[in-house]
């Protein structure tokens, strides 16, 4: 059993007085009720995926999901191009805290596990695990009730490290390698090239919007915000017989929206939410001059807003137009794969207070 099963098991079996009292005395701004923190003209927001969100929050939050990730006609040297289908699974904890009103502490702790599903995605692509984290502040720029607008600024920082398994460059070594044999590779340094540890640190800051649309039903948020990321791989290169670091430096802009329709005022506790991310930017590759990034991705979530402190619902997401992959062709000349497609699904549980 996973954290998210057992945080699911707590929270629906949490005492049901404080969240009846909860709704027979909706929360206020002057009050402090559990949830006023991300409630604007009567509608109660739901913190969405792709971006971040304009309150300023108490919370703890699981995230659990699988990734499908197919990369057309990656060329991978000799051996040709090949499809690439890779499968993940992802783990995040979301926490909150809020100091005043006006300011708050942010942060999160993730991990990810890949590996190929055939013999050409495993050659290509191997296994790779993925732990990070990053965090930062919130501070609430803006509060009006009256027309149910809030506006915050974001700004923080994190770090991420794991070890990718590789087979290709073992395979194309032992062929470059005549009267190679296994026990030689074990025992020399041609194994190291089994194994590549990656880094990535990022600083991100952007404005957060949120408003009411005039009834408790719809709530839309938006952002727009900025990231620099400086990503190390450090492979093995038998020429010197040391590791090298390769390094990739990449500038994102953000913009996001997410627009949610709550029918619990209709006595339907379910509430669905649709979420857009549009990135740009220029990202400096290893082997490549600098390319510009242009992706967007939608996710669609089906919620369960019966309690009120309680967000707990189903996503699912895709990458439109994803960046195409760098591999090399024949000649050992840097080359692109056709545009890659990117499925997600979450399981989301959050409790704010």
């Amino acid at each position: 059993m996973n954290l998210t099963a057992i945080a699911l098991i707590l929270a629906l079996n949490a005492a049901p007085a404080e969240a009846e009292a909860a709704q027979e005395h909706p929360a206020c701004e002057p009050c402090g009720g559990g949830d006023h923190s991300r409630q604007l003209g009567g509608h109660v927001f739901l913190f969405p995926l792709l971006q971040q969100n304009a309150f300023v929050s108490s919370y703890v939050g699981l995230r659990s999901g699988v990734v499908m990730y197919d990369v057309p006609d990656l060329p991978i040297g000799s051996l040709g191009a090949v499809d690439v289908s890779l499968v993940g699974y992802q783990q995040t904890l979301d926490l909150g805290v809020r100091l005043t009103r006006w300011l708050g502490l942010w942060g999160q702790a993730r991990g990810i596990l890949y590996s190929g599903l055939t013999v050409g995605s495993f050659v290509s692509d191997g296994a790779s695990f993925q732990a990070g984290g990053e965090g930062g502040v919130v501070v609430r720029l803006l509060h009006l009730e009256s027309s149910g607008t809030q506006l915050s600024l974001r700004a923080g920082g994190g770090y991420q490290g794991g070890r990718d398994l590789t087979l290709l460059p073992l395979l194309n070594a032992i062929v470059d390698t005549p009267g190679v044999t296994l026990v030689s590779i074990l025992r020399g340094e041609l194994g190291e090239l089994l194994v590549v540890d990656t880094s990535e640190t990022t600083v991100n800051g952007g404005l957060f919007f949120a408003q009411a649309l005039g009834t408790p039903i719809l709530g839309l948020q938006a952002s727009a915000s900025v990231a620099r990321a400086w990503r190390t791989r450090k492979p093995f290169d038998p020429a010197t017989g040391t590791r090298i670091d390769r390094d990739t430096t990449a500038t994102r802009v953000n913009l996001a929206g997410a627009l949610s329709a709550d029918f619990k005022s209709f006595g339907v506790p379910l509430a669905l939410m649709g979420e857009y991310l549009f990135t740009a930017g220029r990202q400096t590759e290893v082997e490549l001059a600098r390319t510009d990034l242009n992706t967007s991705s939608v996710a669609l979530g089906l919620y369960y807003t019966g309690r009120r402190n309680l967000q707990l619902g189903l996503v699912g997401g895709a990458v439109l137009h994803a960046e195409p992959r760098i591999g090399v062709d024949a000649e050992g000349n840097p080359a692109q794969s056709g545009r890659p497609r990117l499925n997600t699904a979450q399981l989301v549980l959050r409790y704010i207070w």
